[in-house]
């Protein structure tokens, strides 16, 4: 068994599988949250091998449906006594723009308010571990890309809205809820944090079409590889407070270190804003 136990969403690939591989090394027990089941066994299987005396297990989970994030939230609660890290990682770019039943622009929902639902159905459990332990650490994972969102447009239905603003909007809310996060949880012992992994040679981008497009397939040779873009996180799960530091609670972090996030819509106002709008969706 593990020292600690971190929850990653998105692990069955790219960043979220890297960092589960990672976190295995260091010995801590990993719950994989995957969308598709038999691509998260496949990643399961890859991750015990980096670790075989850690416990690797496997959940499934629609980030775009608030029913099953509270469902897997409460499967959790019951079967786990401690959870040390959430890593909220799944994200990806949208192919084509399309919107739930409710309205909200279907990666929006399922970057950031499935991950809104997970954490806050997941706090109970985080508190008592964090009065236990005294650290419980949340890692959001945000983007560069944050600087092509808008708090304006959270939560609405644009019809001519394009793809990659709609990852901006997306990459933009992640980083305001690691800062709501740390100041609605100051002295409880939870952290919170986000991440810009760096551009990095995953499957991000590969059904976008167009010029766009083909700049992926490119560059996609010059880019980090996942292992290099989970560095941040890794760090962020593992390392002491210390090296951390204590006044970075709620920053934005790129390579290890904290950045100045580069959106003017990024303050404390917002980011009150964004987790009340949220909480309708608890």
């Amino acid at each position: 068994m593990g020292i600690k136990t971190a929850l990653i969403t998105g692990a069955n690939a790219g960043i979220g599988l890297a960092t589960a591989r990672a976190l295995a090394q260091r010995s801590f027990d990993l719950v994989l949250l995957c969308r598709n089941e038999q691509k998260g066994k496949e990643a399961q299987a890859e991750v015990r091998k980096a670790n075989p005396a850690v416990r690797v297990d496997l959940l499934t989970v629609d980030l775009a449906n608030a029913e099953s994030v509270r469902q897997t939230a409460e499967k959790i609660k019951q079967d786990y006594k401690r959870l040390d890290v959430l890593i909220n990682n799944a994200g990806y770019t949208p192919a084509t723009i399309e919107f739930t039943p409710d309205g909200i622009e279907k990666s929006f929902y399922a970057s950031h308010i499935g991950h809104f639902v997970l954490t806050y159905h997941l706090l109970d459990l985080l508190k008592q571990t964090a009065s236990e332990t005294g650290d419980v650490r949340i890692i959001s994972l945000s983007s560069g890309a944050h600087v092509m969102g808008q708090k304006a447009r959270f939560f609405r239905h644009i019809d001519n809205l394009s793809t990659w603003k709609a990852y901006g909007d997306d990459k933009l809310a992640n980083l305001l809820f690691a800062r709501a996060a740390a100041k609605q949880l100051t002295g409880t012992g939870i952290t919170s944090y986000s991440v810009h992994p760096g551009a990095v040679r995953t499957n991000f981008g590969s059904d976008t079409s167009g010029v766009i497009g083909q700049v992926f397939r490119l560059a996609r040779p010059l880019m980090r590889t996942p292992e290099e873009g989970a560095q941040t996180s890794v760090f962020l799960a593992s390392a002491p407070l210390k090296l951390i530091g204590e006044q970075n609670n709620g920053a934005y972090f790129v390579d290890s270190q904290p950045k100045k996030p580069a959106n003017r819509d990024v303050n404390d106002q917002n980011a009150d804003w964004l987790w009340e709008r949220s909480l309708a969706y608890v």
